[in-house]
């Protein structure tokens, strides 16, 4: 038996439709799953960089006092795109965050964002 991907990805959210409006205005992702039937006062709400539905951001609304406390505390993840410079220039335009501004690193080329609740997010595209 052996693990061969990841398929979701949890970030805990204050506010289930402005994470949702966040991901698909700035960054262009496609709803997955917005399901309130699945487990009673639970909306299972997901997103993927759009034509990528098999990994997954779970947009899970915070309810407990230790959940509210992982708002926005989310670790690196990694964003692959063509051209990481020209994202970085049209996210700007959007509205986010730009932390640090595309530069090149060994593999490739790399810009840190963060989202509306200020999970980092590095950018990265080819040299």
């Amino acid at each position: 038996m052996a693990i061969n991907r990841i398929t979701h990805v949890t970030v805990f959210v204050e506010d289930q439709q402005k994470a949702l409006d966040w991901y698909i205005d700035k960054l262009g992702f496609e709803v997955v799953m917005d399901n309130s039937d699945v487990v009673p006062n639970l909306r299972w709400l997901t997103v993927s960089p759009a034509g990528n539905p098999d990994t997954q951001v779970v947009l899970y609304k915070a309810h407990s006092a230790e959940e509210k406390s992982r708002v926005g505390t989310n670790l690196m993840t990694v964003l692959r795109t063509d051209d990481c410079e020209a994202e970085a220039k049209l996210l700007r335009a959007k509205g986010v965050e730009i932390v640090d501004p595309p530069s090149t690193v060994p593999w490739g080329i790399s810009c840190i964002i963060k989202d509306l609740y200020g999970n980092p997010y590095d950018l990265v595209g080819p040299q």
